[in-house]
């Protein structure tokens, strides 16, 4: 992926989203007590869209594989695999690279491997932002529209408006460290159509993919913006399961020759 210029996307990203003037009901014309009442409800009908509470605090451990297409059209497969408390791993094979991204406890690393070079590859560490970006990220994740657990986590109502041409309720989840990830929800169905992150991404979900009563998206659009201008890349998921057993092993860091 191109490298992202992180003082320009948020707006960018904004812009792509949804432009300041469109609200239909914006959140300072509110009290705090119908604020609140707004997220309590959009949560409670989005957890509902999802699977339900009893469905979705069970859930311990996600897999998800499928393909990847990347802004120039290069396509692959992927796999995601995640787990509480703070284990994930994303892993994809495009154009003979392998590249293996994983978060634990313990920190986070990068693995790239050429398939045309057997037993070689490169190692990095995610640095203390890109570290804490990906913790939220995960977190987030796995808490199923559940609000932020961190010091200062909260819910924010942002307001009502049109999306795209779709009437959406918008809430944004803010985490530590100035991370933040805003969705848009159908206001009818609890569904997120989209979700806008600090980091300048804008996240598009089509479809969904359902596995023992449990509905994820199908095709996630992701859209953010390079020296290259606005790109997007595109996962489409063909398979998902949860509470799968996880070998803890596969998110250590690789020790040499391995």
């Amino acid at each position: 992926m191109n490298r992202i210029f992180p003082k320009s996307v948020a707006f960018f990203a904004t812009l792509l989203i949804l432009s300041s003037n469109a609200f239909a009901q914006k959140a300072s014309e509110l009290s705090d007590a119908e604020k609140e009442k707004i997220i309590k409800e959009t949560v409670a009908l989005g957890r509902e869209y999802m699977g339900g509470d009893a469905k979705l605090n069970a859930i311990q451990s996600v897999r998800f594989e499928g393909v990847l297409v990347q802004p120039g059209g290069m396509s692959g497969t992927v796999e995601s695999v995640m787990k509480k408390p703070g284990y994930y791993q994303f892993i994809s094979s495009i154009g003979g690279i392998r590249e293996t991204s994983t978060l634990a406890p313990t920190g986070a690393w990068r693995k790239l491997e050429n398939f045309r070079e057997p037993g070689a590859y490169t190692l990095s560490f995610y640095d203390v932002e890109e570290l804490r970006n990906l913790e939220a990220t995960i977190s987030d994740s796995l808490g199923f529209l559940k609000a932020p657990k961190t010091r200062n986590g909260r819910i924010e109502f942002v307001g009502k408006g049109k999306v795209r041409g779709k009437q959406a309720v918008i809430l944004n989840y803010v985490y530590s460290d100035g991370i933040w990830f805003r969705r848009y929800f159908n206001p009818e169905t609890g569904r997120v159509m989209f979700m806008q992150s600090s980091k300048g991404m804008v996240f598009t979900y089509e479809g969904d993919i359902e596995v023992d009563g449990v509905r994820f998206p199908k095709k996630v659009l992701v859209t953010y913006v390079s020296q290259y201008g606005e790109s997007t890349m595109e996962i489409s998921y063909s398979k998902a399961e949860v509470n799968l057993e996880v070998d803890l092993q596969r998110f250590r860091v690789p020790q040499v020759g391995e």
